[in-house]
């Protein structure tokens, strides 16, 4: 793709107007970072109304990036573009490489990016099937997954960004939620989180839990040490907000021993 149809897509998908500076955050982030595929893949659901316009950036990360935007009925909806030449290689290949639903894996990590970009879909399918709060899936393609936007005219909050506005009785729901919601994946899902923390939780007017690309099933061979993981993660962070937690060895034994 020459220059000229470059910019000219990803003008189109921003919604810029000819007469703005080309210089501005998002026009930045996308010239910058996103190869032929990736502004391709935009492009496509930009066709397809699934994304209208973007309007600007959630959240950037070494493995991808979240950005709101809006669709063709005008709706808000985040869009997360994983890298596809990303240097979280080793950590993606491990943990696809142990999940007993993934049947091939192929060498060229853009293809790779696309399975984990599949896996992230389907875990929040399933967490959703069993009654976790998590952003409803959309649609996916290649390395661009499209879900539920969690906010309003902004994002919704992560819990490490907003515990110092939290009394004790919202710390303590939220522990509850955090603990229903690891009983419920390993329970009823057969499934964990494997990556909760405060960091991974909005609050919002129901908390929601987010980044679902680890999650695995009950069968992975990783599965118990992502679960020890999570109640360990969890119980440590309410702990230190002066709340009465569970004994995260003992609730291990509780959910590991069904």
């Amino acid at each position: 793709m020459n220059p000229k149809d470059l910019d000219r897509k990803i003008s189109q998908i921003l919604g810029l107007d000819e007469r703005r500076e080309k210089d501005n955050e998002l026009y930045k982030v996308f010239s910058e970072v996103f190869d032929k595929t990736t502004i391709d893949t935009l492009a496509y659901f930009h066709k397809r109304g699934k994304i209208k316009r973007l309007l600007g950036v959630i959240s950037t990360g070494k493995e991808a990036n979240v950005f709101k935007g809006v669709d063709k009925d005008g709706n808000y909806v985040a869009i997360k573009v994983y890298r596809t030449y990303t240097t979280e290689f080793r950590r993606i290949w491990e943990y696809l490489a142990a999940d007993p639903r993934i049947s091939y894996l192929p060498k060229d990590i853009r293809k790779m990016v696309f399975i984990w970009t599949r896996r992230e879909f389907k875990n929040l399918q399933r967490a959703m099937k069993y009654a976790v709060r998590a952003p409803e899936p959309i649609v996916f393609s290649n390395n661009v997954l499209i879900m539920e936007y969690i906010g309003d005219e902004f994002p919704a909050p992560r819990l490490k960004d907003v515990e110092r506005d939290l009394n004790k009785k919202e710390f303590e729901e939220l522990y509850e939620f955090a603990m229903e919601s690891i009983e419920k994946l390993w329970k009823r899902g057969d499934m964990v989180h494997g990556d909760l923390s405060e960091y991974n939780i909005l609050v919002w007017e129901k908390p929601v839990i987010i980044d679902w690309s680890q999650a695995t099933v009950k069968r992975n061979r990783m599965a118990l040490t992502l679960l020890y993981r999570d109640l360990r993660n969890i119980t440590n962070y309410f702990a230190k907000k002066g709340i009465k937690v569970d004994n995260p060895d003992e609730k291990f034994r509780e959910l590991a021993g069904d």
